[in-house]
C-alpha cells in the first residue's frame, strides 16, 4: 500500500469518526452529521467501502481519492467520514485488532491530514449494550457465553488506550480527538454545540432531533427475540439456531420495531440486569490498568466520576 502524500487531489478538512460502537454512533450518523450544512457527510456504507470492505493487498488509494473527489461538493470545505466498524464491530472483536490496525493505514493513505474522532464509554456500561445489539442482530447466546467464550466478544477490543496511542503515533497528537460518551449523554445538545464550535461545523439546531435513536431491549423483549432468533441463520458472529424458517428475520425486526417500544413488555434493561458482582470484579481487574492510561487525555476525577475503573 502506497502511503506517499504526493497526490494531485487533496481535501481541506477531513474528519474520520471511527467509533467505538455503542457510543451514540447511530444518532450521529442518522440525525447529526447529515445536518452539518458546510460539510460533505460520507455515510457508513460509503466509508466502509473506502476503508473496510476492500482487501488490504488490493487497496487502490488513488481510485478512492478520485471517487471521493468526484462525489463530494467542492464548495464545502469539510468531509466527514463515519463508521464505527473502523474500530471493528463488537461482534468481530475477536479478530485480535488486525482489522482496526490495517484500516488505520488505509485511512492514513487516503486522508493523511485527517482528524480522527473517537468516542469511548466505560466498559461495564458498553458491554451490556453491545450484548443487546448482538441479540437484535440475531444472536442467541446467553450473556455469559457471549461475554466469556471468546467466540463473539473480546475483552481486548475495549482497551481504548492502545488504539488511541496507535492513531496518535500514525496521525499525530493534535489530529486525534477523544471524547467521552458520558459527556455526550449528560447533555447532548451542549456537547454537540461545543463539538461544532471546535471543528468549525455549522448546523441549523432547530432541525436536530436530540432524542435517542437506538434504545435497548425491554425485560420481556429480550427472551422473546432470542426465541425468534433460533429459527433463522444469520451471520452475527456466533449463534445457535434450530432450523431456518424463511421470514423469521422479518418477525425479529417486528419485535424490535413494534413490540419492544410497548411498556407492557417491561422496563428497559440496564447493566445491573446483566453484570453480577463477579462479572464487575473481572471487568475491573481486566481494564483498570489500561484505563489508567486514559488519564493522559482526561482528568482522573472526571473518569472516576463517570465510573471508569482505574
Amino acid at each position: 500500500m502506497n502511503n506517499s502524500n504526493n497526490t494531485t487531489k487533496q481535501f481541506s478538512s477531513n474528519f474520520v469518526h471511527i467509533g467505538y460502537s455503542k457510543t451514540g454512533t447511530k444518532w450521529l450518523q442518522n440525525h447529526f452529521f447529515p445536518k452539518i450544512f458546510n460539510a460533505n457527510y460520507i455515510n457508513l456504507f460509503k466509508t466502509n467501502n473506502f476503508f473496510l470492505t476492500n482487501d488490504i493487498f488490493l487497496f487502490e488509494r488513488e481510485k478512492i481519492i478520485d471517487e471521493i473527489s468526484r462525489t463530494t461538493d467542492k464548495s464545502k470545505k469539510i468531509n466527514i467520514f463515519s463508521s464505527e466498524f473502523l474500530t471493528t464491530p463488537i461482534t468481530f472483536g475477536w479478530h485480535n485488532g488486525y482489522y482496526s490496525f490495517s484500516i488505520s493505514y488505509k485511512i492514513k493513505s487516503v486522508v493523511p491530514d485527517a482528524t480522527i474522532i473517537i468516542f469511548i464509554r466505560r466498559q461495564q456500561s458498553l458491554i451490556p449494550s453491545a450484548y443487546q445489539q448482538y441479540v437484535k442482530n440475531g444472536g442467541t447466546y446467553s450473556f455469559k457465553r457471549w461475554l466469556y467464550s471468546g467466540e463473539v466478544f473480546s475483552f481486548e477490543h475495549l482497551i481504548y488506550s492502545r488504539l488511541i496511542e496507535h492513531y496518535i503515533n500514525l496521525f499525530g497528537e493534535k489530529q486525534v480527538k477523544v471524547f467521552l460518551y458520558e459527556d455526550f449523554k449528560r447533555n447532548n445538545r451542549e456537547f454537540m454545540e461545543n463539538f461544532c464550535q471546535q471543528f468549525g461545523m455549522q448546523v441549523d439546531w432547530d432541525k436536530i432531533d436530540f432524542n435517542p435513536t437506538n434504545r435497548g431491549l425491554r425485560l420481556l423483549s429480550l427472551p422473546l427475540l432470542k426465541v425468534v432468533n433460533h429459527f433463522y441463520k444469520k451471520p452475527v458472529g456466533r449463534k445457535r439456531f434450530i432450523c431456518h424458517i424463511p421470514g423469521m428475520t422479518t418477525v425479529g425486526r417486528g419485535v424490535i420495531k413494534y413490540l419492544n417500544p410497548m411498556p407492557v413488555f417491561g422496563r428497559y434493561l440496564n447493566e445491573d440486569d446483566f453484570l453480577t458482582k463477579k462479572d464487575l470484579e473481572y471487568i475491573k481487574n481486566f481494564y483498570s490498568q489500561y484505563n489508567c492510561e486514559l488519564t493522559k487525555y482526561f482528568d482522573r476525577r472526571v473518569l472516576e466520576g463517570y465510573g471508569y475503573y482505574l
